[in-house]
């Protein structure tokens, strides 16, 4: 039995967050996003559950699809196998950093740290495409393969397998090539991958089902019509990205337009990660597309050890930069990072342009600019074919215009500022106070160790020094001042006191390994004096290219005292604007194109408006060979889309395996089974048994295996066949034998009888094992 329930994301565009039941036993989550907001009323549905799940898979590197995993793991009690591939884990990790970080330089954040999302990510066990991974403990006897996604590098597409059942989670995909990535393996050249056809249950979002994407080459080329246009206008040009994912694409976009050309405007990715961001990237190569690996083999150069793109880790590195200047920065959402610092200064100037490549996520910044400028543009278009109608029906989809902003928006203005004036005294004053309390702490702690250790060196040697053995002890060995032995009392029950050299030998201290050895005190005094040099040259020095990149960096001056502040401003914005579609998922026409093909027994559709979730199932059922099972979920409701297959186990007896008929198709060996059920007394499994000939009857041939027309094709050619694709989906040999495949998946051939006829059938039929 399986069971689907939408934590997130379902009839919406928030982040995504699904559960699977499978036979009431185990409970598999499907990413686990949120947004830059961070707020935890949207994470109820997830608390509610989090400590019931047994596995998790992540599908991508940002944060619609993993950014609540920190907070689960430390908050929820949500301490399951994790399971990704590894681009996911590392980019996923500087994600989250990034955010982190931007979040921290704003406000006081402390819905996860740091260490929470070093501890989740250790904690991902790392897969390969295409490699089958069985699951252990009480998820025995399921199956996880991961697949390309393409959109995202490391982006996956999870396939679960559970006995006859065959679950495929497919989510933001992109069938098409883009400059880093190929496309998703599950839609290649016309065809879907075999291992995810017909699957019993297909899971996939409707996102784009309203839009249709213009040709890419409009699309890039637009984009850098308007960053050069605006350039040469003494503008600036902002780019709002992520921090992980699709940052990649846009940076290797643009360093090679920069190359080709020879433009000499500065290039700079600003982002708190961006220097490991990109070491990741050079050192997963063999993650991303052919054309990139080919480019390594042959220049043998990094194809991300860019020449003219410039990083920035904090804001003031900017300065270094003057005049017009192109910046990608963080975050897409313009809510945080240092996208919205920029944002900020640069909407009041005319001359400054901001490319969304991204619509945004629900309830930001983006999105309601998004929204702005869908509205403008969209009459500005109309307006001008109402003026000069085009003398020829337009074949494609244009890339609408960039517009200019007249608005004022109210924003909430969150800032991190030095302490100055009476505050600053006052801080100062109270750091003094608690540095002499802190002091005075410590000296206290000094001496009543020093007494402790003084103590402990007079027990040793009361331990060590028997009365037994005093007379022979102070007799050879020491020159004291003794009293006489003989008398009652004791050396060491004297009442009267003897000046001696006030000197205490320290006791040593062990552990599991004998002496505690200082390593400072076998140092010459040459090595200390050059580390403390060292030391206070770097504390004027800039910071090295991995101290600049650690995520506990917050990119400002380390020793100033700081407070938050946060105010409303009415912000008034003159800049232009444009969105170009970079996104790099499917558009409406290949969706709807593509999941029929994968021909799912049941579809679950999810991560859309309500509109675009509707216009999906309307075009999913339009189509006479696509299932009648197609579910629209809402939040937290529970879909039972079990498969009515019902299967026993038994035994098959010796005599019945030996008389059966073995044909062979592919890696397996199938055969048609006539027996008798029988049960023994002194046994708990059921005994499949030969019947006698005269009951067993006899039974109609049956033809198992599923042939494609591309393959008959190859296999007629490879036979001396003429044989071509003519009509829609009719296979013509020799131009007398038709072969087409109705909408159930049978073959049928039509023609005259004749030697190539025949031939073709039995060509035909050895595609199948017949039974």
């Amino acid at each position: 039995m399986i069971v689907f329930q939408a934590i997130s994301g379902a009839q919406n565009e928030e982040a995504l967050c699904y559960l699977i039941d499978i036979d009431e036993n185990v409970k598999i989550m499907l990413d686990c996003g949120w947004n830059d907001h961070f707020d935890l009323e949207d994470l109820k549905n997830l608390r509610r559950v989090s400590k019931q799940v047994d596995v998790l898979l992540l599908s991508h590197p940002d944060l619609s699809h993993l950014g609540a995993l920190p907070h689960a793991y430390a908050h929820f009690g949500l301490s399951c196998p994790i399971y990704a591939t590894v681009p996911v884990v590392h980019m996923g990790r500087m994600c989250m950093y990034d955010l982190y970080q931007s979040k921290v330089n704003e406000e006081e954040f402390d819905t996860f740290a740091l260490d929470n999302v070093d501890a989740v990510f250790e904690k991902v066990t790392a897969l390969k495409y295409s490699q089958p991974t069985a699951l252990t403990g009480k998820c025995q006897g399921i199956t996880i393969t991961a697949y390309s996604a393409g959109h995202t590098i490391g982006g996956t597409i999870w396939k679960i397998k559970k006995d006859t059942e065959e679950i495929v989670y497919a989510v933001d995909y992109n069938h098409k090539k883009e400059r880093h990535l190929d496309g998703t393996v599950l839609h290649v050249n016309g065809e879907v991958l075999e291992t995810l056809s017909r699957p019993s249950l297909m899971i996939t979002d409707a996102y784009n089902s309203l839009n249709i994407h213009p040709p890419r080459k409009l699309r890039d080329n637009a984009l850098f019509e308007t960053i050069i246009q605006t350039l040469q206008n003494d503008g600036n040009v902002l780019l709002p990205t992520d921090s992980s994912a699709r940052v990649l694409e846009l940076t290797y976009l643009l360093d090679q337009h920069w190359a080709f050309n020879h433009i000499s405007f500065p290039l700079i990715l600003m982002t708190h990660q961006s220097y490991r961001t990109l070491q990741y990237a050079k050192s997963m190569l063999e993650w991303m597309g052919d054309s990139i690996n080919r480019q390594f083999d042959t220049s043998r150069e990094n194809p991300f050890e860019f020449r003219y793109l410039r990083l920035c880790h904090r804001y003031k590195d900017l300065a270094k930069y003057p005049g017009p200047k192109v910046v990608l920065a963080s975050n897409l959402s313009l809510e945080t990072g240092y996208a919205r610092d920029l944002l900020l200064e640069w909407c009041t100037i005319k001359k400054n342009i901001i490319i969304l490549t991204d619509r945004g996520p629900p309830n930001s910044l983006a999105k309601h600019l998004y929204t702005k400028w869908e509205e403008i543009s969209s009459e500005v278009v109309a307006s001008l074919n109402d003026v000069d109608p085009p003398s020829q029906p337009q074949q494609s989809v244009i890339v609408k215009p960039a517009i200019n902003l007249n608005m004022t928006i109210k924003l909430l203005i969150r800032k991190k500022v030095p302490l100055e004036g009476t505050e600053l005294l006052e801080y100062n004053a109270e750091q003094r106070t608690r540095q002499e309390r802190e002091a005075a702490k410590a000296a206290l702690l000094a001496k009543s160790k020093m007494i402790m250790e003084e103590d402990e060196s007079d027990l040793s040697e009361s331990d060590e020094v028997d009365d037994d053995d005093m007379e022979e002890l102070l007799s050879t060995q020491f020159d004291l001042y003794v009293k006489d032995a003989t008398k009652s009392g004791g050396f060491f029950k004297q009442t009267q006191s003897y000046r001696m050299f006030p000197y205490v030998e320290k006791r040593k201290r062990f552990d599991d390994y004998g002496e505690v050895i200082l390593a400072e005190s076998f140092l010459k005094g040459s090595t200390m004096m050059d580390i403390v040099e060292d030391g206070k040259g770097r504390e004027g020095s800039d910071v090295g290219d991995n101290e600049k990149d650690d995520p506990t960096n917050n990119g400002s001056e380390t020793n100033l005292p700081t407070k938050y502040i946060s105010y409303n401003q009415d912000v008034e914005f003159q800049c232009r604007i444009q969105f170009i579609d970079l996104e790099g998922t499917n558009d409406g026409r290949s969706i709807k194109t593509i999941v029929p093909q994968v021909q799912p027994r049941k579809l679950i559709i999810i991560h859309a408006s309500p509109e675009a979730t509707n216009d999906f199932a309307q075009s999913c059922l339009a189509i006479e060979s696509m299932t009648r099972d197609i579910f629209t979920p809402t939040i937290s409701e529970k879909l039972n889309v079990s498969a009515e297959i019902k299967f026993y186990s038994m035994k098959l007896t010796d005599a019945l395996v030996s008389s059966l008929k073995f044909s062979k198709l592919e890696d397996y060996d199938l055969a048609y089974v006539t027996g008798r059920i029988h049960i023994p007394v002194d046994s708990d499994f059921t005994l499949l048994d030969v019947v006698k000939t005269e009951e067993a009857g006899s039974h109609q041939p049956v033809f198992v295996g599923e042939v494609k027309l591309t393959e008959l094709k190859r296999v007629l050619q490879s036979e001396g066949i003429t044989a071509e694709f003519k009509g829609e989906g009719v296979l013509v040999c020799n131009e007398r034998v038709a072969v087409r495949k109705t909408s159930s998946g049978q073959l049928v051939l039509e023609g005259t009888l004749s030697e190539d006829y025949y031939k073709i059938r039995n060509l035909v039929y050895g595609q199948h094992a017949i039974l």
